[in-house]
């Protein structure tokens, strides 16, 4: 039930594109909806983006043709300016008929015409960066924006120009943070006497990380673990195949989560990217991890996101140029046959987490209106 405000916002949120500037903005468009005020979500045309909009029917998402921008001296270039002019008169239409008070970015190209427009009708404007080091986009973006948030602290020192910077963590979904009786391990099928490893790829798969693991099935078996995997749509055939070859090995293999509140609360190891939003939910639920940054990421933002886990004890990195059978077997050994390396792990994890950042950003977009 909506609780009631004396006075109402209307906050339009752009974070489409990827599953980490996605799923952040849904957690602060649910705080701001429980809370009476008006949310409108702008995401792109992508299919994560559509299947993400049609688990939250009490939201208002709106589709934008986004494009990513090209090199200066692309052909690509003229198409991209004449998207973005569009892009931008689109949104202060949607501004106006909404009579929007605040736009709030979640990063990428895709956060720079809303706030473009919202700067050019008077709306308060903010950004929020979930990773060590923001990319080209938001360092721009910041260039129209009142507030400029970071979720860790080691962003905020990229950001020297800007008069107000603020690190108030990553938000993670309602969904995710709901207390419920689910057994996580009937819904998975696993077993409970069993230690789970969880693997995953952020939203959208990881081939690297699904073939490593592919490789190192068999040491799996060996020591009596059991084996959670969302493998990705792209790979999931590949990869189900794979464990088939391997019917001793207690496992689950799907292409996608729908559940990943249960997935984090039965694994006692994860292997993963190092993308800030799988990292801020790894910290929550307090999940050690063998993190493998995605080596073409910008500026190699993962591999700085996953040295913040790494040097804080909560993770430890891999590259994953160095995956193999025997390194990789060798790392999730080392956690399973060390129960103080692994509650240390624990630990340092829950110590990372942000658990109200969902709220604090909420109360601050309010206040930026309000006064």
């Amino acid at each position: 039930m909506k609780q009631k405000n004396s006075k109402s916002i209307h906050a339009l949120i752009a974070c489409g594109g990827t599953g980490g500037h996605l799923f952040p903005g849904i957690a602060v468009g649910e705080v701001l909806a429980s809370r009476g005020h008006d949310v409108t979500l702008l995401i792109s045309e992508k299919k994560i983006d559509t299947l993400a909009a049609s688990g939250h029917p009490e939201l208002r998402f709106e589709k934008m043709p986004f494009l990513a921008m090209p090199k200066p001296w692309s052909p690509k270039m003229f198409g991209f300016l004449k998207g973005l002019w569009q892009g931008t008169k689109a949104c202060r239409k949607i501004i106006r008929d909404h009579q929007v008070d605040v736009v709030l970015g979640m990063g990428g190209f895709t956060s720079f015409a809303p706030l473009y427009a919202g700067r050019k009708e008077g709306c308060s404007t903010l950004i929020h960066e979930s990773n060590a080091i923001p990319g080209k986009a938001n360092r721009l973006n910041a260039r129209f924006s009142d507030i400029v948030l970071c979720g860790l602290d080691a962003c905020k020192n990229h950001f020297p120009k800007h008069g107000d910077v603020r690190v108030v963590g990553t938000p993670i979904r309602s969904s995710m943070r709901k207390q419920n009786s689910d057994d996580p391990h009937a819904f998975f099928k696993l077993d409970k006497d069993k230690r789970t490893l969880l693997i995953m790829g952020g939203s959208q798969g990881a081939r690297g990380v699904n073939r490593a693991v592919g490789m190192a099935l068999e040491e799996f078996e060996k020591m009596g673990i059991q084996v959670l995997h969302i493998a990705g749509p792209t790979d999931y055939e590949e990869v189900r195949d794979v464990y088939a070859k391997h019917p001793l090995l207690k496992q689950h293999v799907a292409a996608f989560c729908h559940r990943m509140d249960l997935a984090y609360r039965v694994a006692d190891l994860a292997i993963a990217r190092s993308g800030a939003s799988s990292m801020s939910e790894l910290a929550y639920f307090g999940v050690p991890s063998l993190l493998v940054p995605y080596p073409y990421a910008a500026e190699d933002h993962q591999t700085r996101n996953a040295e913040i886990f790494d040097k804080a004890g909560a993770a430890m990195l891999m590259g994953e140029s160095d995956l193999n059978a025997d390194t990789l077997a060798d790392a999730v050994r080392s956690v399973f046959n060390d129960t103080r390396k692994a509650g240390e792990m624990k630990k340092a994890a829950q110590k990372l987490a942000v658990k109200n950042s969902a709220e604090k950003i909420a109360d601050l977009l309010v206040k930026t209106v309000q006064g």
